[in-house]
């Protein structure tokens, strides 16, 4: 898997140049980054995980079988960085990379332009080669390929939003250098991650009605496991071929287990629930609505509870009171307090600070994040993670 003669070997996936302290530029080669990604992914969705068993169940697919598949199609997460458009952004790469062509300006972003890869060239062209999949699939191998679009778009639109469907002229932004490449690469990775794997579940159209449901929750675990691969240091930046398999095996999911497991670091158990006063110690008589939300029944599986009543009636206690019962029956390592406005964020950010230590046991070191867009203008926030108060301005 190796062949040096692959046109792949010449796109650089990430890069950096240090500016003041060197003009050199420092560059990780695109299949390598592709295959970082993957093995993110692959860590990701470990059959253990509780995000697997999640995905799994919703989707009706064995472990071993999604685990395989997903990463597959993260491998080719950055199929669009093959266009020499996109490889001009760099100016001045060494003469061994492609280089930039002023006829073909970076005008569309990398993960519109790697599904129009996908759809207009790669599908069409990989359906005329051999199948990675077992013989009993290769009769039906142009649909399974067809199959793939859901997937292919999940996995090229890992920027926060789907890749656009708007019509893209690949001539603009591709030479035909680029399309054999890309379509060598796709190839390569098949055989890394295809042979022997059961392709006939793509074409299961429940398949498809399933994950359309889950499409936005899969979309987050491709954008996790991007930010997880696009971390590796630069040290590790490799710029020569080296074989596919070698680097997966050796490199790539070394690496991202490494960078997962300290990303995670050591996780906090959730306490049992012990009632309202040591979750809140400053309640010493529960409204109603408190004790109810202490009390209720709760069943085996998801729930929604809906929680209404007057002001003052203490429902933001009794949520939570809901939410570390649940917690801590659950396979739940945390929970998301979705709010409407960023004010209404931050009051909840300041109040959840006094509490959030008590849903987990004794010496634990859970994290408590404010996740809006100006959150560095929140003084709670800034005092919580050791930042000066912001400046005041005057005029």
């Amino acid at each position: 898997m190796k062949n040096q003669n692959s046109q792949y070997w010449r796109y650089w996936g990430k890069t950096i140049r240090f500016g003041e302290i060197s003009e050199e530029l420092f560059y990780h080669l695109l299949p390598y980054h592709c295959l970082d990604v993957a093995a993110a992914g692959w860590w990701l969705l470990a059959p253990e995980t509780p995000l697997s068993k999640r995905f799994c169940s919703q989707l009706s697919v064995s472990p071993e079988w999604l685990r395989r598949w997903f990463s597959f199609c993260l491998s080719i997460h950055d199929a669009g960085k093959f266009a020499v458009a996109f490889q001009g952004i760099v100016p001045n790469a060494p003469a061994f990379l492609v280089g930039a062509d002023p006829r073909r300006p970076y005008t569309v972003r990398h993960d519109t332009l790697g599904y129009a890869l996908w759809r207009r060239f790669l599908c069409p062209e990989w359906q005329k080669l051999d199948p990675p999949c077992e013989a009993a699939c290769a009769g039906e191998w142009g649909k399974i390929l067809r199959a793939m679009n859901s997937w292919m778009e999940l996995a090229t639109g890992h920027h926060g939003k789907p890749p656009s469907k708007a019509p893209v002229h690949l001539q603009h932004f591709f030479t035909e250098q680029d399309e054999l490449a890309a379509l060598q690469y796709v190839v390569a990775v098949s055989k890394l991650f295809l042979h022997g794997l059961d392709l006939g579940p793509l074409m299961d159209k429940a398949l498809k009605k399933r994950l359309k449901k889950l499409s936005w929750a899969m979309a987050g675990a491709v954008v996790m496991a991007d930010w997880i691969g696009s971390g590796i240091d630069v040290s590790r930046y490799k710029s020569e071929p080296v074989d596919l398999e070698v680097y997966w095996k050796e490199y790539a999911l070394a690496e991202a287990k490494r960078r997962l497991e300290e990303i995670e670091g050591e996780k906090p158990t959730v306490a049992p629930f012990a009632g309202i006063g040591r979750l809140f110690p400053f309640i010493e008589s529960p409204t109603p609505l408190q004790r109810w939300a202490a009390d209720v029944p709760l069943s085996a599986g998801p729930q929604l509870f809906i929680l209404e009543d007057v002001t003052g009636a203490g429902k933001t206690e009794a949520a939570l009171v809901l939410a570390h019962r649940l917690m801590s029956r659950l396979p739940a390592e945390g929970m998301y307090v979705a709010l409407p406005t960023m004010a209404t964020a931050n009051a909840m950010y300041d109040r959840l600070g006094k509490a959030y230590r008590r849903l987990f046991e004794d010496g634990a070191r859970p994290s408590l994040v404010l996740s809006h867009g100006a959150r560095h203008l929140s003084e709670g926030f800034r005092a919580s993670v050791g930042l000066p108060c912001s400046p005041r301005l005057w005029g």
